[in-house]
């Protein structure tokens, strides 16, 4: 492979030498920062040879290649291509006004939603167990459960403004403190007295507080500024006593008198503009939200959807629109997948689709299907569109409920079961069953093309080598870590779940010593030494990641043992990661082991047990 080609060829692709501000690669990306996304040519940039596809992520213009991406990037280098890129980390492009009010968003509500699905879940009991004449409404136990089934939701600012502080980098507690404030016990009886409410004279608004998100999102964003307009100007002396009187002495009252009733009133909104929606479009309103839901899910604002549910979940107690698309569009996801599945004859393809329709199905874990199977594939993606908004208007049509924000998968359908409405069981499963129906239907009448082998698609235009017989050798692989094993498929980044780096599998390691799983030498080891790449002495390419995005650490809460080109024997340390600073650092510490040369086998075959240690058999190469 001619890097220095491929190189030339990714930079006129991308718009030019004058378009790039800024460079970077982990251990399978080339990470540009462009002065103009819109000039970069994304099906061009996936032909160059050694390109294996484009992402558009976290403000980056990133190509996937493989564990080849240092050479690319030492050519582009060489070639004075990244002289004008003064430094290697990507610039920060400003955003658009929604597009910052967006990230907010999602920033702050994203790790809250557990908590929410916890006790979402819990309200779902609470229709079933009556039902099924496990408690009475009227028992202790069942006035208990709903308590603890209120948790997350009378509490979400709270929980939304520890994470809305984490976002805007406020601090968390004086965060807390200001939602706190608004949901007070004493506040809010105040407000019931009926009676006028003000502070230094100036009238505070009622609103219901509890239950509501956007007045802590906003307060967070608020304190971060008074935070450091205070600190420039109290004595260093005073700061520790000085500096939170003064924040919460201005903060409580922005947030009583402007921000609280005004985030509270938007909250409310959203919860009526679902209604009217509703009332105005019927079930047609459904149908609409899970034809595009695909598409808000591809671009990531899907998650925008998710404080309009809960605010109606909140204030009606079920929930209408958003989440009862939702398990149409999931599931026509896995419906198209395991089509893919049975009709692809590329065996890599059939084993992605299978894993990532059976995620999709199950569990309603949709991304490793679209990316890795439907989106890549093109007319899957069109049934699935379709098929979402036939079940979408079918699910309006019988005026389903959801109660709770559980991912919607057919192991959470008991949320759409209404006590008092046994017939809504029927209907939810007809939806089910034309969501996966219809889009597994489609996809086999609308077809697909299957995708080349990586070693097709990477292969050079000008000079093609003779293939290469696939070997019937068998080779072994032993665990590089100690762990529990995690299907490829299951894994967040599509970089790794949709198997276009290779095959393998993931772990979620127990411990942070990385060995080597066999005699080989060392390929590729990044400055941030969160991956290694190997190559065994039978020929076998293996990466070994550690974590989502733990390049972004620069190196930190990792150590190497070894160096690229270094002779290693099978058993021996290669790496260290502290795997506790990691995690508290915000980081997924799931591992995908990756054979990155699988095309050069017949099958790539993991162990089935549920946990191993470092040494134990991990995967069989044929």
């Amino acid at each position: 492979m001619d890097w220095k080609e491929t190189a030339k060829l990714i930079t006129e692709r991308v718009g030019g030498k004058s378009n790039i501000r800024g460079a970077t690669y982990c251990t399978t990306r080339l990470r540009l920062t462009l002065a103009d996304e819109s000039l970069a040519n994304d099906d061009a940039v996936s032909e160059v040879p050694g390109v294996i596809s484009v992402v558009h992520a976290s403000g980056q213009y990133q190509i996937i290649i493989g564990n080849r991406v240092p050479r690319v990037f030492q050519a582009m280098q060489e070639l004075g291509i990244l002289d004008q890129a003064a430094a290697p980390e990507p610039e920060k492009k400003k955003k658009s006004i929604p597009a910052a009010m967006m990230d907010a968003l999602l920033g702050s509500m994203t790790p809250v939603i557990p908590a929410v699905i916890g006790c979402a879940m819990m309200k779902v009991l609470l229709v079933l167990l009556p039902m099924l004449g496990v408690l009475t409404s009227e028992s202790m136990t069942y006035q208990v459960l709903t308590v603890i089934g209120d948790g997350s939701f009378y509490f979400l600012p709270i929980l939304v403004a520890a994470s809305a502080a984490r976002y805007f980098k406020a601090n968390l507690f004086l965060s807390i403190t200001i939602a706190g404030i608004l949901i007070h016990p004493t506040l809010q009886t105040l407000f019931s007295s009926g009676d006028p409410v003000s502070l230094f004279g100036i009238p505070v608004t009622a609103a219901n507080y509890p239950y509501s998100i956007l007045p802590a999102i906003i307060m967070a964003w608020v304190l971060s500024k008074v935070e450091k307009a205070v600190d420039r100007i109290t004595p260093a002396i005073t700061k520790t006593f000085l500096d939170p009187m003064l924040i919460v002495l201005i903060c409580a009252p922005i947030a009583l008198w402007i921000v609280g009733p005004a985030g509270a009133i938007a909250g409310d909104a959203l919860s009526g503009a679902l209604v009217w929606i509703q009332e105005n479009l019927g079930w047609l309103a459904v149908g609409i939200i899970g034809g595009i839901y695909p598409v808000l899910v591809l671009f990531g604002m899907h998650h925008v959807l998710t404080p309009i549910a809960i605010a109606s979940l909140s204030s009606l107690g079920f929930e209408t629109i958003v989440m009862v698309a939702q398990l149409g569009a999931n599931l026509a996801q896995g419906g198209a997948s395991m089509a893919v599945a049975l009709r692809s004859k590329n065996k890599n393809m059939r084993q992605t689709a299978a894993a990532a329709g059976f995620s999709a199905l199950v569990a309603g874990i949709t991304e490793p299907a679209m990316y890795g199977v439907t989106l890549r594939l093109k007319r899957p993606f069109i049934a699935v569109l379709i098929a979402s908004f036939t079940s979408g208007c079918f699910a309006g049509l019988m005026q389903l409920k959801s109660f709770s924000t559980a991912c919607p998968g057919l192991v959470t359908t008991i949320q759409y079961i209404e006590a008092d409405r046994p017939i809504s069981i029927l209907y939810i499963a007809l939806t089910c069953v034309i969501a996966i129906a219809v889009s597994f239907v489609l996809t086999l009448i609308l077809g697909f093309r299957d995708p080349e082998s990586a070693s097709e698609k990477t292969a050079p235009t000008t000079a093609a080598p003779a293939a290469q017989p696939l070997t019937t050798e068998r080779r072994l692989v032993d665990c590089p870590m100690d762990g529990k094993l995690i299907p490829l498929g299951e894994v967040a980044d599509e970089t790794f779940s949709s198997g276009v780096l290779g095959a393998g599998v993931a772990l979620e390691p127990t411990d942070g010593t990385v060995y080597a799983p066999f005699d080989g030498t060392v390929e590729t080891l990044l400055d941030s030494h969160h991956a290694i790449g190997l190559r065994s002495t039978d020929g076998v390419e293996l990466l070994v990641h550690i974590g989502r995005d733990t390049v972004a650490l620069n190196g930190q809460h990792f150590t190497a043992f070894v160096k690229v080109g270094d002779t290693v024997k099978k058993g021996q340390r290669l790496l260290a990661c502290d795997l506790d600073a990691v995690r508290a650092a915000g980081y997924d510490i799931t591992t995908p082991v990756i054979v990155t040369n699988t095309d050069e086998f017949l099958d790539i075959v993991p162990v089935q047990q549920p946990a191993v240690k470092h040494g134990d058999r991990l995967l069989t190469i044929l």
